[in-house]
Parts: structure tokens; sequence; C-alpha cells
């Protein structure tokens, strides 16, 4: 196993207080060459939607910045392109609703049929209320795209970002080859007052930290933004080695 936290000190089971929100510019800006992103994105298509959902959506665009809650495409890290997929928390917490999925799919359909690499970076609260069911049931198309780029053995590597909850983690966030999480992440299927109004009983302290499940096999190690670049050009170039299959 990897542990990673910007040095060589093994991961603290201690929680980070007030982990960086980190958007998903500011990680395409992390990890990829200099002027190399391309992207991936069209307009979402929502339907036939409510007016106050689409004030909500129209006050998320304003907010963050990006049209949906997660934007993709493609770009270099040290020359050698990968397709990345990223949250946006800033948009309506990173909720995943029907248009949301479709971009994710297609992103990774693109990423499967160019034979590329895929990075995938979840920040999200889970599927959008505003969508119900239908939003929570494609969560399982995601993670059947995701299983025909893996079947092409095409590497899947996961960051997860604070925080990663809901049908994110359960799905597209918990398939990767190699899963890092960035230090003092909150993650779990249930947000920590969900757990406690449900069980009646908090969390222990740390228990939804990406260093708890670094150090319980979970994940694959823990990874400060600043030394994300520097490990995922490792990664990709072990991953692209001729003799290296990829499970």
């Amino acid at each position: 196993m990897v542990s990673h936290s910007g040095s060589s000190t093994p991961p603290s089971s201690q929680p980070t207080p007030h982990p960086e929100r980190l958007s998903a510019h500011d990680l395409i800006n992390d990890i990829l060459d200099a002027n190399s992103w391309d992207s991936w994105d069209t307009k979402p298509n929502y339907g036939d939607i409510s007016d106050d959902y689409a004030a909500s959506l129209a006050r998320a665009r304003e907010k963050s910045g990006v049209d949906e809650a997660v934007i993709t495409g493609a770009g270099t890290i040290d020359g050698h392109r990968v397709a990345v997929i990223a949250s946006e928390f800033s948009f309506l917490g990173g909720s995943i609703g029907a248009a949301t999925s479709r971009r994710i799919i297609d992103a990774i359909h693109r990423a499967t049929a160019e034979s590329l690499p895929l990075l995938i970076s979840p920040a999200s609260g889970g599927t959008r209320m505003q969508e119900g069911t239908p939003a929570f049931a494609l969560m399982i198309s995601i993670t059947a795209a995701i299983h025909r780029h893996k079947d092409q053995h095409l590497p899947y590597l996961v960051y997860l970002r604070h925080p990663t909850t809901g049908g994110a983690m359960a799905s597209w966030g918990s398939a990767g080859h190699l899963t890092f999480a960035q230090p003092g992440a909150t993650l779990g299927f249930l947000g920590p007052r969900v757990v406690e109004l449900t069980t009646g009983k908090p969390l222990s302290l740390g228990v939804q930290t990406g260093e708890y499940l670094s150090r319980h096999g979970v994940i694959d190690g823990v990874i400060a933004p600043a030394g994300l670049r520097r490990q995922f050009t490792k990664l990709i170039d072990g991953l692209n080695r001729p003799d290296h299959a990829t499970d």
C-alpha cells in the first residue's frame, strides 16, 4: 500500500480541523501541464423542470463559475494525456443530477474510446434532492461505465476531496485501481450529521476521514494537493509501462 501526506510521514488519525476546499479548476491547475486542458463539456439539458429548480441552477452557476457540478475533459501530466472528471462542490454541494450523470458517463466512455487513463475526483454530498430517486439510479450507469473502462485494462485513479459522501462515494468514488484522499477530507456513505440523526449516536472523532480509511486499508493513502502532480506522474509512468497489466 502507498501512503502519502505530502511527505514521508505516515497519515495521522487526527482529522484536519478545516480541510481546504479545493475547486475543480484548482485541481486541474495543480496536476495538469500548463495550457493542456481541453474541456469535453457540452451544455447540460434538464428537460422540463420547475421554476424553483431552474432558479437554483442559475444561482449555482453564478456562485461557482461553472455550468454543472462536474467538469470533464483531458490534458497532460508530464506529457502523458489523461482524462479528468472533477466535481465542483460550490455548485449545489457537488450534487449529482441526471445531467451531471450523463456528463460523467459521456466522459468515461470517451476516455475508454480514446484509451486514456482516467483520473476522477469527487467532492459531493450525493445525489440531487430536487431530482429524487431517478438521479440516484443513474449511479448504476456510472459504475457500469467505469467497469467497461477497467475491462479495457485502462488505469482508473481516484482522488477523494472534501467532502465526498452518498452516492458519489458509494459508486465512482470507490472503484479506483488506486484511491487517494485529500488530508482531513470527510468521506463516507452518510454524512456524520445524518448518521447521528439516524442512530441517535455521534460517530467517533476521525472515523470518516481519509487518514482513518488509509490506516484501515480502505484507500491507498492521503496526499496533500501540493503533492498531487508529482504522485500522479509516478503513477501514470508506472501504469503505462509495457509490462504492466491493470486489473
